[in-house]
């Protein structure tokens, strides 16, 4: 395996040791993989649509998930974080969106969009 391909592969490293978190966050590194391993193979166009619905499902399960254990905590960043988490929700359906008018180079987008969060995030 390349160095570009495991470039989003899930580590222990990530872990925030809070196992259903961890696992959701695993989930994501693997839509994310996915979408790399298809661009790469010239395939990102065929999957975006897929990739698409499931950040989506992903937002809205794992932020719930997320920002309920941050108000039971009192995370002093909870209204940052949940804009962030807006924020996210609001670019994967603009990419949706503009993936469902036919838009040029929304898996590029999309991708650079993701790698950014994860790098951020």
């Amino acid at each position: 395996m390349t160095a570009a391909s495991s470039a989003f592969l899930w580590s222990e490293r990530y872990s925030v040791n809070i196992a259903e978190l961890d696992r959701q966050h695993q989930g994501f590194f693997a839509i994310v993989h996915e979408l790399n391993q298809a661009l790469a193979t010239g395939e990102g166009a065929v999957i975006t649509n897929s990739i698409l619905l499931r950040l989506v499902e992903y937002a809205h399960t794992h932020f719930a998930a997320e920002e309920a254990l941050m108000t039971e905590y009192k995370f002093p960043a909870l209204l940052t974080h949940r804009a962030e988490h807006d924020k996210f929700a609001q670019m994967v359906a603009k990419f949706l969106e503009d993936h469902h008018a036919g838009k040029t180079g929304v898996p590029v987008s999309l991708m650079l969009f993701l790698q950014t969060w994860l790098k951020e995030h």
